[in-house]
């Protein structure tokens, strides 16, 4: 039986992070897999290209049009990602 802390390891495997980030906590890496999931579901739901349906995602959140469900903590971390990590 696999315990809880390789079972949140195989987690964290899973999940987009950054290499330069720390490791995530049980909470974090929950939080990080749900949005995960969340923005998978949502682009398999759109009729757009994953990287259009996220910068027209992204866009529509700058100007207060729309909020996604994978947009944690005021940042996304898709949108990291289609900046290269960079930060705006």
């Amino acid at each position: 039986m696999m315990s809880i802390n390789s079972a949140f390891d195989e987690l964290r495997y899973h999940v987009p992070t950054f290499p330069y980030e720390k490791r995530l906590s049980k909470i974090d890496t929950l939080r990080l897999a749900m949005a995960y999931i969340a923005l998978l579901k949502d682009i398999l739901e759109s009729d757009h290209q994953p990287l259009e349906h996220i910068q027209l995602a992204l866009r529509a959140c700058r100007t207060r049009q729309a909020n996604v469900p994978w947009n944690i903590s005021g940042r996304s971390f898709a949108h990291s990602a289609v900046n290269g990590g960079r930060s705006n």
